[in-house]
């Protein structure tokens, strides 16, 4: 079990009997082992899956929105990753909860758990550190009053993105990846003019959707899908097409699980890398399955930063590679599959 569910059942007794929200849990059996009424929300389509196998899917959101609930008589949110979607996700939790309920964080401490102070100072008395372990911290305040309505608009930022051909309205929410900006590689990515192959065409952890929408103007005999692992992610895809008037299929999928059919072309500014970890065995791995998902002649089109050692598991799973863009941090690689 995650430490984040271990140290919850070290304090098993302030559960019991309860009916609770937990928010953004891994994919464990926490919700059975702890003797309560749970009710879940993860953004998290991963951890959905896995959730999906031990809850009854009435007791399970999957959404970039936490669902209305009555009567509950606590919260549990599990740190996310980014500071801002710990706040965006408290400001839906705390308007829930009524006056003299608890509302707990729990997190790692490595992963932003020590702001746990300032998160939950706005919604209740003192916050509180109930117990730390396992190198994790659980925190609790008592909400002191009804906190304000949740208002969508107020975390929806949307911004106009200038290129040379367009312009797009881009709608982003906290933690989807390089929120409120437009990041150096998908840049360079987008700055490659050279056309796709004309047919279906998957932009792979789509993000809030600029490629395909950038990219689906240029190609328009091509027809897009776009899936993400992130709820937000899906959401503000869906926006910004809608916004641009571009017509596409967005859907979630846990790497490439829903992902069915073959493609003319993958498009991706994947999220292979993560922290200071130099490890491309999720990369190999996409590379390996993607094969399945092409058609003779597709085409796999990438952005990565250029230390990592791509090209040698590209031509070993796709086809010859080849890099198309290039500056000081990023390359734009392309690789078709032979045919």
């Amino acid at each position: 079990m995650d430490n984040t569910s271990q140290i919850l059942q070290r304090s098993a007794e302030l559960f019991a009997g309860q009916r609770l929200l937990l928010v953004n849990p891994p994919a464990d059996e926490l919700a059975r082992e702890l003797p309560a009424d749970w009710h879940v929300w993860s953004w998290d389509y991963a951890a959905y899956l896995g959730l999906r196998n031990r809850l009854d899917e009435q007791r399970l959101d999957f959404s970039h929105l936490c669902p209305t609930l009555d009567g509950l008589d606590g919260a549990v949110l599990v740190m996310p990753k980014a500071i801002e979607r710990a706040e965006y996700a408290l400001a839906q939790i705390a308007p829930l909860l009524k006056t003299g309920c608890p509302l707990y964080l729990v997190g790692e401490k490595k992963g932003g758990i020590t702001r746990a102070e300032k998160l939950l100072a706005p919604y209740g008395g003192t916050p509180e550190k109930l117990d730390s372990a396992r190198h994790c911290q659980l925190w609790r305040t008592v909400v002191h009053g009804q906190a304000a309505p949740f208002r969508l608009a107020d975390w929806q930022q949307g911004i106009t993105l200038e290129f040379p051909d367009q312009q797009v309205e881009l709608v982003s929410l906290p933690g989807v990846f390089s929120h409120g900006r437009l990041d150096e590689g998908s840049q360079l990515l987008l700055e490659e003019l050279a056309p796709l192959p004309t047919g279906k065409v998957l932009d792979f952890g789509c993000g809030a959707g600029v490629l395909a929408t950038v990219l689906a103007r240029r190609n328009p005999t091509s027809r897009f899908e776009l899936v993400d692992v992130d709820a937000l992610a899906l959401h503000c895809a869906a926006e910004t097409l809608g916004r641009n008037q571009v017509q596409a299929e967005v859907y979630p999928s846990d790497g490439l699980s829903d992902v069915h059919g073959r493609y003319a072309a993958v498009v991706s500014n994947p999220p292979f890398h993560t922290g200071i970890r130099h490890d491309t065995s999720v990369a190999e791995q996409f590379f390996n399955e993607v094969t399945r998902n092409l058609l003779p002649r597709g085409e796999l089109r990438i952005v990565a930063n250029g230390f990592l050692k791509y090209p040698p598991l590209i031509e070993a799973h796709i086809g010859q590679c080849q890099v198309l863009r290039e500056n000081s941090r990023f390359k734009v690689y392309s690789a078709v599959v032979p045919g």
